[in-house]
């Protein structure tokens, strides 16, 4: 049998970084990119259309909706979601708050390509619980 293909989002201001992502994202077995935003709110609108992925990636900072933001808004409206956010950040308190709002993962913008897949795995095995947020 094998093992269904996980559904993403890829949320990020900066276009080139978001079609890297998408790119990097299509050479992984199982997966495949629904749709790309450029930002929270864009994200929302597609959610409401009906175009709902099991996993997001997300960047924390973005103009209209911001990361933090949109994952408050998720937890409450599309709690089977699950994000991963990716930064350049890297302080603790700031992973802490994003693991209490709501966040399943977090990615440094200067992980590699296993890292990345690693954290997107992570975020859908864990589709019924809420794991530990993993900090690549």
């Amino acid at each position: 049998m094998s093992t269904p293909t996980i559904r993403l989002a890829v949320v990020d201001d900066h276009i080139l970084f978001r079609k890297g992502l998408r790119a990097l994202i299509s050479g992984f077995p199982d997966m495949e990119v629904l749709f790309e935003a450029g930002d929270g709110q864009e994200l929302l609108e597609h959610l409401d259309q009906g175009i709902v992925p099991d996993v997001v990636l997300m960047d924390l900072q973005m103009p209209t909706l911001d990361g933090l933001q949109t994952v408050r808004l998720m937890r409450a409206q599309y709690p089977r979601v699950r994000v991963v956010i990716i930064s350049m950040h890297d302080e603790p308190e700031l992973i802490d708050s994003l693991h209490t709002e709501g966040a399943h993962g977090y990615l440094l913008k200067n992980a590699n390509p296993e890292e990345v897949r690693g954290a997107i795995l992570a975020a859908a095995d864990h589709a019924t619980t809420r794991p530990s947020l993993a900090v690549l």
